[in-house]
This record gives structure tokens, sequence and C-alpha cells, in this order.
């Protein structure tokens, strides 16, 4: 496995609007953004990396308020506004058109970059354990509270082994997150006093798309991926969602299968681009 700070001190830096944005692009083939969940960061795609950036050019940022991104309190850290830093960092780096992953809050943003007016085209998108708004049963107890009034208040009750009890609450019974790796992923939530901004990122529930409104979002081919056992996804049954045996983070909890789904979807059914991937998992 791949040590965190090794992949923290690899990032390059994007300076925007006044904010130190932290990313990895590498890889080669069409460009595939992967737009990472909240609490989260770009270390979250540690486990899919080896096995995507042989066909793919990766990009990902740390957003704006998450991982070793700057985490200013006087920023509104809107979905446009991420938005907006993403296109930004797209057109920084040259790229013309791409694909998009994103998940949870990640997902999001994705769909609001499709119907943001660029430059940048943008093709199939797969989203992971996306949300709804205007539902409260998207969220738990303990995120709605943090999006309320009382949010940066109970921010400084948050606890390394709370946020452990919460990636238990929602990964899979059959796919539990390592202590190791809730352990690396506290470590990024903390970094930079990140914890003091969580209220304002979960504010987000607010500007969510509602389930009819997301299926209608644009033309582009989208993907629905969520985890059987994710309480978050029981709702989404009747969105065609592909299912796949885990919690909230199939790509901590079965980052092969998903790498699969992912690979068939934006690279297509071609033999070459399967041949890799099942080389990568017999470790060849």
């Amino acid at each position: 496995m791949l040590n965190p700070n090794i992949w923290r001190s690899q990032q390059r830096d994007f300076h925007w609007q006044g904010l130190r944005i932290g990313f990895h692009d590498e890889g080669q083939g069409p460009v595939l953004l992967l737009l990472h969940g909240l609490p989260g960061s770009s270390w979250d795609w540690y486990r899919l990396w080896p096995m995507l950036t042989g066909q793919f050019r990766l990009i990902c940022p740390d957003l704006p308020g998450c991982g070793d991104s700057d985490k200013p309190t006087e920023y509104s850290y809107r979905l446009n506004d991420q938005a907006q830093m993403v296109l930004a960092l797209l057109a920084h780096l040259g790229i013309e058109q791409c694909q998009i992953v994103g998940h949870d809050y990640g997902a999001g943003i994705g769909m609001q970059l499709l119907n943001t007016d660029s430059n940048i085209r943008i093709g199939r998108c797969s989203w992971i354990s996306a949300r709804r708004g205007g539902d409260a049963r998207y969220f738990l107890w303990r995120e709605l509270w943090l999006a309320g009034p009382l949010g940066q208040l109970l921010s400084h009750c948050i606890s390394e082994g709370l946020y452990g009890r919460y990636l238990e609450t929602l990964s899979g019974p059959f796919t539990p997150i390592s202590s190791q790796t809730r352990q690396d992923l506290w470590q990024l939530l903390c970094a930079h006093q990140g914890l003091q901004v969580l209220p304002q990122l979960l504010h987000y529930r607010y500007e969510l798309p509602l389930s009819s409104e997301t299926s209608m979002a644009s033309n582009n081919a989208q993907q629905f991926i969520d985890g059987e056992y994710d309480p978050l996804s029981r709702h989404n049954r009747s969105n065609g969602s592909l299912w796949i045996k885990t919690g909230h983070f199939p790509h901590l909890e079965d980052a092969e299968h998903l790498a699969m789904l992912l690979t068939e979807f934006h690279r297509g059914h071609d033999a070459g681009s399967q041949a890799v991937f099942q080389n990568l998992r017999n470790g060849e």
C-alpha cells in the first residue's frame, strides 16, 4: 500500500483565487477526472490508482477545504465554487475533454460541472454513492447536525474514535475499512485544521439536485454505482444503479470490482484494456 505521506509529498500545486490546491496528474490515455467524497481527499483513490493509471490519465485534486489543499474559514464552499476551481485546474493543464468519476460529494460537484458552461467537453460520467437533495434520508443524523446552526460548535467534539465509528456505520459488513486506512483518513481530515470547515462543506446538501433532476441533468452517458450495504443508498433501488457488495466506499472496500466497472464503462469492452486489468488482478 502506498504510504499516504509519500502520496502527499508527490502532489503538485495549483493556485486559484488565492488558494493552494494540491492535485495529482498521472497516467496515459483518456483523461479521467476523479472527484473525492466528503469527508475525504484525493488519497481516497489510492487503491484504484495502480489499476487505472495504465489505461487513463488520472487527474484528482484535493478539493478546497479537504486533504492538503487550503481550508479557509472565510470561503463559501458552494458546489459552483468547487466546480469553477476544477474547470480552472483542467484549463491550467490544457485539458480540452475529460470523463468524470465522482464519489459522494464529488458526484455533486461533477453534476454541477455538467450544468456549467465551459470550453471543456465532458464525456461519460460515473457517480459512486451519489446523494440526492431535498431528502434528509440521504444523510446520517450526525451529518445533519454538523450542517445545522450548531455545526461549528459540534465540530470541536469530533474525535478519531467517533470518526472511526462513522466509517464503520457506512461501510459494508463484509468489506470493513482497515484500522490503518481509518487512521490515514483521519489525519488527512484534520490536516490544516480541517475539522473547522467541515460544517461549511456539509452545507452542500442544500444544493444537491433531486433524483428526477439528476437523471435529466444532461445528455451525457451516466453510470450510477451504489453499495448494497450503504445505508444512504437503500432509497436508490429505482434509479438503475449497478450494485456492488460494499457500503458507502466501494473504492476503499472493493477497489478491484469497482475498477472493472469503471474500465468497462469508460473504455468500453475493449479487449486490450480488459487484458491489462486482468494482469493487475493476477499481480503480473
